[in-house]
């Protein structure tokens, strides 16, 4: 029983309703939240005092819970640690809204518990932390090579040495420990230490943060299976990421989620760390014409942290400090190109074996180095190498194959490296232990069985698969390769399969495998498959049929091909057509209704396309602000004026309040569209509640208010912006006062322009400079100046040319700071033409020495 000092004194305090509060995890908790303020609402929103009364007047409940710890219960993000105050609550507001109490306390009671038990996704970090075999066994840090037995005494890992790239994770591994979420993408070659510095970075994390790893082998699917219980203070772990994001729909679909991840404030802070090979992060983000990652290139854009190949001179200079350890030693010694982290993982090793490989080995080998760079998956399946080996050889090399070839060709290829994993690693393929099995959807029987005999599996060592992507990228793989995959490789990746295919001119093949995709539940290889019929057999609607009928409720492959029938004959759309996809196509994408809906009013399939367009106003999910803008602009398009309406009308008062750059987006949208009424409602909840805890999105609908003509709104947002939005950097504090001077707020300048002066970090001369110019610009000399005060004693004045950066370009541009020229025998420039002879007279215009700049600049050269 639980009780608050003087809570049933009527009229304490002054009446007010509740409002609701946005959980995040657990979802138990979302849940039951979102079930007490439905039945508040359901009770007419009764003030506190009055449940409160209800509470006091009726001893049976289970609790006795004051007004203030009622407001708690209904209105905080967070779990009451009393159940029986939660219980008792929710009594007295069944009663009042006439609501089954028992139902409702049963229900309130299990969701209560399960929040209680509630743990997050992944394990905490202190338990991994100096467990190094977990690291390299279930992270996937490669292990070192072994000399003289320095694995048995020091552990599979080697001491580690930092390089230029940690410095910038650290960064973003600190912003999130201070409790801002954030990711960042290590990007480069195989086995140059991106999965190490990851690791490196993360593991001094104190509780509770924890690290989740989706299992590589799940996909996109492992991450989606456990998105929602993903807890704050969570590191999520993407090594190799494309696994992960680029596998069609579902990708999108993990990308987004993660997206949303990121940028909910009730689930902050997280952590997502992912690697990638240049190749697959050009895949990802760079923009083509068919956008098939935008959701992936959105996560990823701007949290690229380069990997370089080599140490530096300086690195290697601290690894060789660090060289106790035999393998260190002997990488500095035997590493070329100070290729150093290659070394360790054994690749000059692993690539000797690879040379020296012969007949069916080598075979062997080149089908799985192929299988991999043409579309499969981490775990090849023995069946399809041994079927493909084959193929590979020489009519001398096949006539002259002993029938117990495989166990040698295995031992060769398997066998390990200097301690390292060889060419290739067994793997085993059942489910893992100490995990539940999760329930899988149903699905048909897929073409061909084989693939689901259980059999032996193989990894391809991840430098060798990368070698075969760059050493035989011209090289086709033989009849027999192809007709194995058919056989054996996994569903999943027959699409992949297939488009590699197609791109090298095996039209048969690449049917074959678009066809096993498409009946196997693989939408998008429809597009792929009616493109090869189309030029194979283009009299047939047949197979245009068999497509359609199968796809018709993926609404993007339908648009496809309604598309590629463009100039075709009415026979040929109407196979299409008849399958009805308008009324069984998923709203779960509003970009892909969008294409479809353009793609039937190209038909000319006007029911069909009214149909979808009621369909999608009425059922689209309505919380991303960016894809209701995108289904609002196709709703347009094709004429759906009252579809678009309603649209609107769902979308406006209920859009996710956490991205201004999707909700700028929006607004403007519906300004474009005359929808004015509900573009007024999207201004007011925007300015009034949005996320700003970023600056770039905050200016960008500052400028969306302001073009929309939203003035009262532009002043509301530029309140909050002043006063709460983070502006720990010059460049954003840049961006915030230029839109604030532009939109005229000459008041919320002020306020930006004194935390600007007061907390701003101030260490780059060429940041400082450019921040003190539009400072001034703004009218706040007072600020500016004693910001110039700070940054003359804050930043790194090593350079010349760095220090001419925070100087004044000229008298006019500074006038009434008391700033002016400096003489040419003046300390300072007398030193920086002696020092720097290669920038004489780079000093255009100078501050006099009585002023704080002089003062900081012209110190002593030598402490410059």
């Amino acid at each position: 029983m639980s009780g608050d000092t003087g809570r049933r004194v009527a009229g304490s305090k002054r009446p007010r309703s509740v409002e609701q509060a946005t959980v995040g995890w657990p979802a138990a908790l979302r849940q039951l939240n979102e079930l007490l303020f439905e039945v508040y609402l359901a009770a007419s929103a009764p003030t506190l005092d009055e449940i409160a009364a209800d509470i006091s007047g009726d001893d049976r409940l289970p609790g006795s819970p004051g007004r203030d710890t009622v407001g708690r219960v209904l209105g905080k993000p967070v779990l009451p640690p009393n159940q029986h105050d939660v219980v008792s609550v929710a009594r007295v507001l069944a009663a009042r809204a006439r609501w089954d109490a028992d139902d409702l306390a049963v229900r309130v009671r299990d969701l209560w518990v399960q929040a209680r038990l509630a743990k997050g996704a992944g394990r905490p970090l202190e338990e991994i932390a100096s467990n190094d075999e977990y690291v390299v066994r279930r992270l996937e840090v490669h292990q070192s090579l072994d000399v003289d037995g320095a694995r048995d005494r020091l552990g599979p890992l080697p001491a580690y040495v930092p390089r230029t790239h940690d410095a910038r994770l650290r960064d973003v591994v600190a912003e999130a420990k201070a409790g801002r979420s954030g990711i960042a993408v290590l990007v480069g070659a195989s086995s140059t230490g991106k999965t190490r510095a990851l690791w490196e970075a993360v593991r001094t994390l104190p509780s509770p943060w924890r690290l989740w790893h989706p299992l590589s082998t799940g996909g996109p699917a492992a991450v989606l299976a456990e998105l929602s219980n993903v807890a704050p203070r969570t590191v999520v772990w993407l090594n190799e990421a494309q696994n992960y994001l680029d596998s069609g729909a579902e990708g999108e679909q993990a990308a987004a989620g993660l997206r949303d991840l990121l940028t909910d404030p009730a689930r902050e802070p997280v952590l997502v760390l992912a690697t990638l090979w240049t190749e697959h992060w050009d895949t990802l983000t760079l923009r083509r014409s068919t956008d098939h990652h935008g959701q992936a290139r959105q996560l990823l854009a701007d949290h690229k942290i380069d990997v370089p190949d080599a140490f530096t001179p300086v690195e290697l200079s601290a690894f060789a400090r660090a060289s106790s350890d035999a393998r260190l030693t002997e990488a500095i010694r035997q590493a070329q190109d100070a290729q150093i982290t290659q070394y360790l993982a054994g690749v000059p090793v692993l690539l000797d074996r690879y040379a020296a490989s012969r007949g069916v080995t080598r075979a062997l080998i080149h089908a799985a180095m192929d299988a991999r760079r043409l579309g499969a998956g981490l775990h090849l399946p023995l069946g399809w190498l041994v079927d493909a080996a084959p193929g590979y050889l020489t009519e001398a090399e096949y006539h002259a194959l002993p029938d117990d070839w495989l166990p040698q060709a295995l031992a060769y290829a398997t066998e390990l490296c200097n301690g390292t994993p060889g060419i290739l690693s067994p793997i085993k393929t059942g489910p893992s232990r100490n995990e539940r099995p999760r329930r899988r959807p149903a699905i048909s029987a897929p073409p061909s069985p084989q693939h689901e005999r259980p059999g032996p599996h193989y990894l391809v060592a991840e430098y060798l698969d990368q070698y075969g992507r760059d050493h035989r990228a011209q090289t086709i793989p033989p009849i027999g390769f192809w007709t194995a995959a058919a056989r054996h490789a996994h569903p999943a990746d027959w699409h992949k399969l297939a488009t590699a295919a197609l791109r090298r001119g095996l039209y048969r093949d690449a049917a074959q495998l678009h066809k096993f995709a498409v009946a196997h539940g693989t939408p998008d290889a429809a597009v792929g498959l009616v493109s090869i019929l189309l030029q194979t057999q283009p009299e047939d609607t047949r197979p245009l049929q068999w497509a359609a009928a199968r796809v018709s409720d993926s609404p993007w492959p339908v648009a496809q091909i309604l598309t590629a029938l463009e100039g075709r004959s009415a026979q040929h759309v109407n196979s299409v057509l008849k399958v009805n996809p308008a009324a069984t196509a998923k709203l779960d994408s509003p970009w892909r209704v969008s294409q479809l809906l353009r793609a039937l009013g190209r038909a000319e399939a006007t029911a069909q396309m009214e149909l979808l367009a009621e369909r999608a106003a009425a059922g689209i999910p309505v919380d991303d602000a960016a894809e209701v803008s995108v289904l609002l602009q196709g709703l347009s398009a094709v004429g759906a004026t009252e579809a678009m309406k309603a649209l609107a009308d769902r979308a406006a008062p209920r859009f996710r309040l956490t991205e201004p750059r999707a909700a700028a987006g929006l607004l403007q949208t519906l300004h474009d569209l005359g929808a004015h009424d509900q573009a007024a409602i999207v201004a007011h909840r925007a300015a009034a509640s949005i996320n700003i805890d970023d600056p770039g999105p905050v200016v960008q609908l500052l400028g969306a208010l302001q073009s929309t003509g939203m003035h009262s709104q532009v002043a509301v947002l530029a309140e909050r912006a002043a006063a709460d939005t983070p502006i720990d950097s010059p460049s954003r504090a840049v961006g915030l006062l230029t839109a604030l001077t532009d939109a005229r707020m000459g008041e919320h300048v002020k306020v930006v322009a004194e935390r600007v002066a007061a907390s701003t970090v101030i260490d780059n001369p060429r940041e400082a400079a450019v921040l003190l110019r539009v400072m001034y610009g703004a009218g706040q000399q007072h600020h500016a100046l004693a910001l110039a005060e700070r940054a003359a004693g804050g930043c790194v004045l090593k350079y010349p040319k760095t220090v001419a950066e925070l100087l004044p370009r000229g008298q006019a541009s500074w006038k009434g700071m008391n700033c002016g020229w400096v003489e040419p025998g003046s300390l300072l420039c007398a030193n920086v033409q002696r020092t720097s002879p290669a920038y004489p007279g780079i000093f255009a215009a100078q501050a006099e020495p009585t002023s704080p700049l002089c003062a900081g600049l012209c110190r002593p050269w030598g402490t410059l």
